[in-house]
């Protein structure tokens, strides 16, 4: 049985919906409280409450793919009621700019792409509640997976999710967006709003891809030791430097530099940023880099000495030498291999 209704509290539009049986249930509740109905596994958020859509894909029987990107005229608060041992499992990847609020019980979670918790996967008993500021664009995308498929893998014991699942413990989990899933986050985005003959093929595969690498983050947390010696601010702070970098690839800011930006020394920001993070302030940003130039190559719109000047190297031969040495194949080899 599920539990739906569309109400006005405190001048807010409400959509109230429960963790699902079978997620075509989900985006029909959905609908049915906007004033319209799913076809196509989507629906166009009608113009009376703002502009957008949600969208459903099915991958695999044990696998489904939520695109949302919509905006709202009014204040908007989204309801998820809990219900016991649903065996679909949601894992929501904030992928739009404008950070929101998530409730859940007693504790407010900013969220977002560039946040701590870009990623939000709960059990079905989680009661949560999403609030969305208006005229503003909200995305998301979301895997909801059935967790029989994990239960039924031969080293599902061996696995952090596995023995998670095999607890029977209520639980909610944050993760943080990496670049390899904002990546193929854009491609999924890219893919969508495509009408070529293979889309959905393509879709399909990014979906298996974002899965992989979820998980395999996820893992990490049975190697990670807790990180008792970082504070909030701490942590914070990493992530403000992390996405000055991004803003600044082609021109990336000097560690000391950095280093004020968030009042910390040289030497605790770039040991919080590898604790955080990973790895090394450099070597992130030469990864992000190349990933970057990767990208504007494989667009087949530059040559190879434009994409070195877009990223910031006015040397191309120091730019080819980087890109070599990263790929393993220098970016003329790569551009002609495309």
């Amino acid at each position: 049985m599920f539990i739906y209704k569309f109400a006005e509290r405190y001048n807010d539009m409400t959509i109230e919906f429960c963790a699902i049986n079978k997620p075509e249930d989900w985006i029909e509740m959905v609908a049915e409280q906007f004033g319209t109905s799913v076809t196509n596994d989507g629906f166009t958020v009608p113009p009376s409450a703002g502009n957008g859509f949600f969208k459903q894909y099915y991958p695999l029987p044990w696998l489904t793919l939520t695109y949302i990107s919509f905006m709202s005229y009014e204040p908007m608060t989204m309801v998820r009621r809990s219900v016991e041992n649903s065996k679909w499992i949601p894992v929501m990847f904030y992928i739009n700019e404008h950070k929101h609020e998530q409730i859940i019980g007693t504790s407010t979670k900013t969220v977002g792409v560039d946040t701590l918790d870009g990623i939000f996967m709960p059990s079905s008993n989680i009661p949560t509640e999403w609030t969305f500021a208006p005229k503003r664009q909200y995305e998301n995308i979301t895997l909801t997976f059935n967790k029989d498929w994990i239960e039924q893998m031969d080293t599902a014991c061996e696995t952090y999710i596995g023995r998670l699942f095999q607890s029977d413990k209520s639980f909610y989990l944050f993760e943080t967006i990496t670049p390899a899933m904002q990546q193929v986050l854009y491609g999924i985005k890219a893919i969508a709003k495509s009408d070529a003959p293979f889309s959905p093929l393509h879709l399909h595969g990014k979906a298996i891809e974002l899965l992989t690498i979820f998980l395999e983050k996820l893992e990490k947390r049975s190697e990670v030791k807790s990180l008792s010696n970082l504070n909030l601010n701490d942590v914070e702070a990493v992530f403000r430097v992390r996405r000055q970098i991004l803003q600044s690839l082609n021109n990336v800011p000097s560690i000391p530099e950095l280093a004020r930006e968030v009042a910390m020394s040289s030497s605790k920001l770039q040991k919080c940023f590898k604790q955080v993070i990973g790895k090394a302030i450099a070597e992130y940003a030469l990864s992000e880099k190349m990933e970057w130039a990767k990208r504007l190559l494989s667009t087949r719109l530059y040559s190879v000495s434009e994409v070195g000047y877009r990223i910031g190297y006015a040397n191309l031969s120091h730019f080819t030498e980087a890109f070599r040495k990263y790929y393993k194949i220098n970016p003329k080899q790569y551009l002609d291999s495309l």
